[in-house]
């Protein structure tokens, strides 16, 4: 008998054979391709019982399974053992380009480069093994990380420009991180292994790469689970009782009060005109970055009251949406940006018309943040916390958030969903009293 499991929209199939537990990854399939599968590999099972059929020489019963009994000749497994590791990035990459978000990407790329830097660009994947594996992940988890190698790069970049270049008024300026070296995370890495096993799990079904990921069993530190999501006031006490500093203001969220009186300061700082709409958008809808600067003129109904956030993370098979209604106050920020901004194509753009990239948002976000208290917070999805907290703490039904925000999985509505602390209290005291 064979099982069908789903894991972050990625389908294996479970079998026993000859006593022992096995299985094989189909991907990223339709659930009736999954269950085609599932059918065939418990009719060869089967016939592999009643030794009806065989499993030819070299070939492993995952992949006489996972290939329907018609495992390929050994001329094509010479030609996927060519297959190298820069080989697989570049192939995996260029077909997940239109798929993916820029930033997802992006990370790929990242990992990637720490894994052909430490395994080699021209290491076959084929014959990677679980040692192999074990062994990158125990260099990285002894290599150093400068929290200013970034900042140096720049500053040498910096050095090139021309005078004029280089002074001009509005770049902001590069200070050295005051942090000490650090190592890798145990969750970074754990990533960088989860890049490389998606791609090797694309290339089973689209160029033919033998034999599952090796990755099951890796030795990892252990991994520290992030703070709990906390007010203004709490970070506070927290840097002041000794908590690291950066890892408490990642996980701030802001009251609507709070959230009211940083845009007032962001409405009065002198930098470009997308930077408030933009930052009233993230404040009164929750959308993510990438949603933010991805949105149409025609995404905007003032008359109904509504907005459609374009989302890529939902489904990994197609393009999905979500319709936010529009606060006063943003209706009222849109109106008036709808009048003035350039012709661009996306709703927020340049005064030249040109799109705002995602990480353009993030750096001017800092811009208009910069010397003031609100400088310490960590990025646009701060908004998109302190939205879902206000939500929960008003008692807003579970499912209405989830349609506001695109939320799917329990993680992320344990990890997103916490109520503001006085509302907890109130609600045991009730309780108790």
């Amino acid at each position: 008998m064979a099982a069908l499991e789903c894991r972050n929209g990625h389908f294996r199939v479970v079998f026993r054979y000859k006593g022992l537990k096995h299985h094989f990854t189909i991907g990223d399939v339709d659930p009736a391709d999954a269950a085609t599968h599932q059918a065939t590999a418990e009719e060869l099972l089967r016939l592999l019982r009643r030794n009806l059929v065989s499993i030819p020489a070299g070939c492993t019963v995952e992949d006489f399974l996972f290939h329907r009994g018609k495992p390929p000749t050994p001329a094509v497994a010479v030609e996927r053992n060519e297959l190298s590791l820069a080989g697989l990035r570049d192939a995996y990459v260029r077909s997940q380009s239109k798929k993916l978000e820029q930033t997802t990407l992006d990370g790929i790329r990242l990992h990637f480069a720490h894994l052909t830097r430490i395994l080699k660009e021209g290491t076959l994947v084929a014959p990677l093994g679980r040692s192999d594996l074990q062994e990158y992940v125990d260099t990285r988890a002894g290599e150093w990380i400068d929290p200013n190698v970034y900042r140096r790069k720049r500053l040498a970049k910096l050095a090139l420009l021309s005078p004029r270049q280089r002074h001009r008024p509005n770049r902001k300026p590069i200070v050295l991180a005051d942090k000490p070296k650090r190592h890798p995370s145990a969750a970074t890495i754990r990533k960088e292994i989860i890049s490389l096993r998606t791609a090797w799990n694309w290339a089973r079904r689209y160029l033919r790469l033998a034999g599952e990921f090796p990755g099951s069993g890796l030795d990892f530190a252990k991994t520290e689970e992030a703070l709990p999501f906390m007010t203004w006031d709490e970070a506070e006490q927290r840097i002041a009782d000794g908590d690291d500093a950066v890892k408490v203001w990642e996980c701030v969220y802001l009251r609507p009060n709070e959230v009211k009186e940083l845009l007032a300061h962001v409405k009065t700082r002198p930098v470009s005109p997308w930077t408030y709409p933009i930052l009233c958008f993230a404040a009164h809808t929750g959308a993510r970055r990438s949603e933010i600067v991805r949105a149409l003129p025609s995404d905007l109904d003032l008359a109904g009251g509504f907005v459609t956030i374009r989302e890529k993370k939902r489904d990994k098979r197609k393009l999905t949406t979500r319709r936010v209604p529009l606060t006063p106050l943003l209706k009222d920020v849109l109106t008036g940006w709808v009048k003035e901004r350039a012709k661009g194509k996306k709703l927020f753009c340049k005064s030249d018309g040109q799109d705002i990239t995602p990480r353009e948002a993030t750096n001017y976000f800092d811009r208009a943040l910069r010397l003031s208290k609100w400088s310490v917070l960590r990025g646009l999805h701060t908004f998109r916390h302190s939205f879902i907290s206000a939500l929960a703490s008003k008692g807003v039904d579970q499912r209405i958030i989830d349609d506001c925000v695109g939320h799917q999985t329990d993680e992320q509505r344990r990890r997103y969903r916490h109520l503001y602390p006085d509302v907890k209290q109130k609600a045991i005291a009730d309780v108790f009293s």
